[in-house]
């Protein structure tokens, strides 16, 4: 590795994982929704392995359509469904007593800028 990438890597933030419990995860998916954003891919570790969480939708002529959740290849077209159906394990999501996020969001960034997380002072 080149010294200047080095250089660069030693300065740039170290993103640490976000612990938060399944509940955390499952109102911001309502936040994003209720705030005309349903979009949302974060990468969690649950029982040590990694898994994809989210909301996804269509986009065009100003405003999001056939909205759907998702964990991993399982996907759910209500938040209803996703709560009582996704599961990791033979565990539903719901359940589950913590979720690690282990990388940021691509389309929101890091999800300690979300309010919702910030005032539940999860870190």
């Amino acid at each position: 590795m080149p010294f200047l990438e080095k250089l660069k890597n030693f300065f740039a933030p170290k993103w640490e994982p976000l612990i938060c419990r399944p509940t955390d995860i499952i109102d911001l998916f309502r936040q994003d929704i209720s705030i005309g954003a349903p979009l949302e891919d974060l990468t969690v570790e649950i029982n040590g392995k990694p898994h994809h969480v989210g909301i996804s939708s269509d986009y065009d002529k100003g405003r999001f359509f056939d909205i759907y959740f998702f964990l991993d290849d399982q996907c759910f077209k209500t938040l209803e469904g996703f709560v009582k159906k996704a599961s990791v394990d033979g565990v539903l999501f719901s359940e589950l007593e913590t979720i690690k996020i282990l990388s940021e969001n691509l389309d929101s960034g890091d999800p300690r800028n979300s309010v919702l997380l910030s005032q539940r002072e999860i870190k």
